[in-house]
């Protein structure tokens, strides 16, 4: 096997690693998740400078270290730097809230050039655009798609049986998507109103350009918020904090 890669990955996590040096989280287009240590990126004048900072796309240069699932970076180029994401708080709370999707949901090693490409194209939007709870909401929708968690929004996901669309309707985890007045007594379920099931279906379908002129009322957000939320904990066994943070942000109007 050839020690040495290259591919292009977004910083997704920086902490230092002993003195001088820092390890990393990369989500890389070619390997997937993967650890790299970059030293003497510690120093005050490292080589490194802005390449591996937060929320960067980075060109990597690395070297596979012989039976460890780590790799040393040898030498970064910037591709993209989401430079408003780092000078914005909301921005920066909102794309730290995406990146908690990659770090706890992604497996190290997994290779999915769709869901990079979802990633990146988020982080993208809230860096260049407003409406970031909207973007929010679009990916969390797309993101349950593409690690195969897709959400059944057009028949009973129980029994298969059609749908009387009722201004509420119930989603139940466990059966992967919306249930009929019958198969949901004596289930657990998240309800909520029909509009907001039509909006994740257009979620589901649409590329992030073809919505652009969305309009998502803040009930809708907490609700697919919440959908997210239940069908992450029921088949991850894992909460996330940043859903939390997402509420705060809302109810405070920052």
């Amino acid at each position: 096997m050839i020690p040495y890669h290259k591919t292009t990955g977004i910083i997704i996590k920086v902490r230092p690693y002993g003195e001088a040096n820092k390890h990393l989280t990369v989500y890389t287009r070619a390997y997937g998740k993967i650890h790299a240590v970059a030293k003497g990126a510690g120093k005050i004048k490292s080589r490194f400078g802005s390449t591996i900072e937060l929320f960067t796309e980075t060109k990597l240069f690395l070297y596979k270290q012989q039976n460890r699932d780590l790799y040393l970076l040898t030498q970064a180029d910037i591709e993209t730097h989401f430079k408003n994401i780092s000078k914005n708080v909301r921005k920066y709370t909102y794309a730290s809230a995406v990146t908690d999707f990659i770090n706890t949901f992604v497996p190290f090693g997994e290779k999915s050039r769709s869901l990079y490409e979802l990633y990146y194209n988020t982080l993208q939007k809230i860096n260049t655009e407003g409406h970031e709870d909207r973007i929010f909401s679009m990916f969390m929708v797309k993101f349950l798609t593409q690690t195969g968690f897709k959400i059944a929004l057009n028949l009973c996901s129980a029994c298969g049986s059609g749908l009387s669309r009722n201004i509420r309707m119930a989603v139940s985890p466990k059966h992967g998507g919306v249930v009929c007045e019958a198969c949901s007594n004596g289930i657990s379920t998240v309800e909520v109103y029909n509009n907001t099931l039509k909006l994740m279906e257009l979620m589901q379908r649409k590329s992030f350009d073809a919505l652009a002129n969305l309009r998502i009322e803040d009930k809708s957000h907490m609700e697919i918020e919440k959908v997210v939320e239940h069908f992450l904990e029921y088949n991850f066994e894992l909460k996330l904090k940043s859903l939390k943070v997402m509420e705060s942000i809302r109810n405070y109007g920052a």
